[in-house]
């Protein structure tokens, strides 16, 4: 009898832990599970005044994270004594207003000619990691638990010779990531490291001295993201009847022609549509298109890879960037229309995760969560394999009572449901983005 009853102890304990496990799993799966909050705007600096009227458009806008510059003087490149701590109040408001950040260390030859090596960037990652990696103990002694820094990444846009006129050696490029790496992965291996973003241009232009110099160590798994800047342009990058510019096209080209064979991942922290030669709205209907290119980049199995999306700029004012502001007024933020877009695009997607992504055939996308489905629709040549003007919804959630059409203007159509699981959705434009919803939340 006792060893029946140990052994039925030992089941009970055994399906206690397997019930653990899985609930577990499903808050992690829920944790993740939210669209809206790897989009995000940068910079934010340690002015926290303005740093608060940021986090507060931020909130006001559903976006989840923010970039954040760390100058060479912080993280001790010339001194060789970083100085993580000058961040600790920009570090506390950017939790007290649930924003997860990533860090950017930013490096220009044009102020700064001697990039130092593997050591001294070992020194600055380490010293970073160590502060502010989640469950630090800098963070615990705030009361500050699961949440930090998660992604490092630096030198930003390297071919940028306005900035860079003394070009940065690609040897010294390599070197200073591969330092910055070890130095972040000695302290906590699960962070992550990115090199900073690079241009469209320059890689369109075949100029992959940088993107080869580290393929090395994106193949050893040293860094983990392909950083790539976008700002459409209607002439010079345009998006019309041709997919060449998206950037599942230009993540492909770059790991191909750099010699990236690792399945990384991807992000984009400054992506904007030129408002040059075209107006606010037309600006945003391709603003919306440009947003799902970011979101749903996929890999070599077809699996989305996208880490996050940073819109630039969130916080410029459009009487003082015409081309790129995304409000006309930060405090409180007021949205022009392609901001409006963004704030549209976090609403619908929060609570939801991607289940399904066809970027380069169909040009589709499907999101589920928090009792709801969203399908996305290209609807343009060259981004699906069939434009037009009706889109058949099929698999709708059985408890749906309506499908609600958006487009980069907001909702222009509901259709009630019968007890059928598909739906076809007609009157729709060629040369658009459109999202459908539908919810069995009452």
């Amino acid at each position: 009898m006792a060893r029946k009853s140990i052994s039925r102890s030992l089941c009970n304990l055994a399906r206690f832990a397997v019930l653990i496990v899985i609930l577990l799993a499903m808050i992690c799966s829920l944790a993740r599970a939210n669209v809206s909050a790897t989009l995000g705007g940068g910079n934010i600096g340690r002015n926290l005044r303005k740093a608060e009227l940021q986090f507060k458009a931020l909130r006001t806008v559903g976006a989840g994270m923010c970039r954040i510059p760390v100058s060479p003087g912080d993280y001790g490149l010339d001194t060789r004594q970083p100085h993580p701590e000058r961040l600790d109040e920009l570090i506390l408001l950017t939790h007290r207003y649930g924003i997860e950040p990533i860090v950017l260390f930013e490096y220009y030859t044009r102020w700064h000619p001697k990039l130092n090596g593997h050591e001294q960037w070992f020194t600055i990652g380490q010293a970073c990691a160590q502060r502010f990696q989640p469950n630090s103990d800098w963070l615990k002694s705030k009361g500050i638990r699961d949440w930090g820094i998660r992604y490092y990444s630096a030198i930003n846009e390297p071919t940028w010779k306005s900035n860079n006129p003394t070009p940065i050696p690609a040897e010294d490029y390599a070197a200073a990531l591969e330092g910055l790496a070890d130095g972040v992965h000695a302290v906590n291996g699960d962070l992550k490291v990115n090199p900073g973003g690079w241009i469209e241009g320059s890689l369109r232009r075949g100029e992959h001295v940088y993107s080869k110099a580290v393929a090395p160590l994106f193949n050893k798994g040293k860094l983990c993201a392909i950083g790539i800047h976008r700002y459409w342009d209607v002439d010079y990058i345009p998006m019309k009847d041709r997919y060449d510019w998206s950037l599942q096209s230009q993540f492909e080209e770059v790991k191909r022609k750099a010699g990236i064979t690792a399945d990384v991942a991807f992000y984009s922290d400054e992506m904007n549509v030129k408002k040059r030669e075209i107006t606010e709205d037309e600006a945003a209907r391709d603003f919306l298109t440009a947003l799902w290119d970011g979101l749903g980049v996929v890999g070599e199995k077809g699996q989305r890879v996208t880490e996050f999306v940073m819109p630039w700029n969130l916080f410029n004012l459009t009487t003082k960037d015409k081309n790129y502001g995304l409000c006309s007024q930060l405090d409180p933020w007021t949205p022009v229309a392609r901001g409006r877009v963004v704030q549209l695009v976090c609403e619908l997607t929060k609570g939801m995760d991607f289940v399904s992504c066809d970027p380069k055939g169909k040009g589709e996308f499907v999101l589920e969560g928090t009792g709801r489905k969203l399908w996305v629709w290209q609807n343009r040549k060259a981004w699906t394999n069939h434009s037009g003007t009706t889109f058949t919804i099929r698999d709708i959630p059985s408890g749906a009572t309506k499908i609600e059409v958006y487009g980069w203007d907001g909702l222009s159509q509901t259709i009630k449901l019968d007890d059928g699981r598909s739906c076809e959705i007609q009157h729709l434009s060629p040369g658009e983005t459109y999202m459908f919803l539908a919810s069995t939340c009452r």
